[in-house]
């Protein structure tokens, strides 16, 4: 039998919707796809999975079923290589692209560069006080959830006793050892500049490596100073993750 070998972005699109799966909500699996509810208004209400199988386009009807079932908007989660079936099925039913970040990977290492910083465990609890304190307080639901999910190693850094940044990873197994998804990184304003998203990054990428892991992965803004960040710490493109959003009426 001959095993197809997966290419970077099936492998993180494919730990991504592994990973996703420890959130708590209402589950529902159609084909390829698998689509979430967790609460009202959370970003993670989505359908995800492998988005580039052909069959993916046929689950549309029934994943808006699932989620006109919760009077929430339809809204799936593909990344750049989605199949063109799913594409088009998407802009004849009314989906509008909601945002787009790119992608980006590389294997980690267990080589961590000097910085002036030093990175420590944060409690679920911490992360859900001082994380709001850079993404803002619309934030504090979805930091609130993602604090129970098992599995995640969330980092910080303190400068004069205060938190000032913070960045979580998770590694998903696979056939190939595994993917760091390395997500939910944030400096405090007064703190930006000063390089401490480096060491987080950095830090993170060996946790990655100490667990087996093959290849890491991140999600930025295009052009964003995160963006900048990941390419210095030598990660490279290797797609976009694409939110489509239903359009109703």
């Amino acid at each position: 039998m001959t095993t197809v070998q997966m290419t970077e972005l099936q492998r993180v699109e494919a730990a991504l919707a592994a990973s996703w799966r420890g959130y708590p909500g209402d589950w529902a699996t159609f084909g390829p796809l698998s689509a979430v509810y967790a609460r009202a208004g959370l970003p993670i209400n989505v359908a995800l999975g492998a988005t580039n199988e052909e069959s993916a386009a046929e689950q549309l009807p029934q994943i808006e079923g699932f989620f006109a079932a919760h009077a929430h908007a339809a809204s799936v989660l593909a990344h750049s290589h989605a199949h063109p079936a799913l594409l088009a099925a998407l802009a004849a039913r009314n989906y509008h692209l909601d945002y787009l970040l790119h992608t980006y990977a590389r294997a980690p290492s267990g080589e961590r560069p000097a910085s002036a910083f030093e990175t420590e465990l944060v409690t679920p609890d911490e992360w859900i006080r001082i994380t709001p304190l850079a993404f803002g307080p619309e934030s504090l639901e979805m930091m609130r959830l993602a604090a129970s999910v098992a599995d995640v190693v969330r980092l910080g850094v303190k400068v004069g006793g205060q938190w000032a940044g913070f960045g979580a990873v998770t590694v998903m197994p696979d056939s190939e050892g595994g993917v760091a998804l390395l997500f939910s990184a944030g400096t405090l304003p007064e703190y930006r500049g000063q390089g401490i998203q480096a060491a987080l990054l950095a830090a993170r990428l060996q946790i990655a490596h100490e667990q087996g892991a093959t290849l890491a992965a991140v999600d930025v803004s295009p052009g964003s100073g995160s963006e900048r960040n990941v390419v210095r710490a030598g990660f490279g493109l290797i797609g976009a993750r694409l939110n489509f959003v239903q359009t109703q009426g």
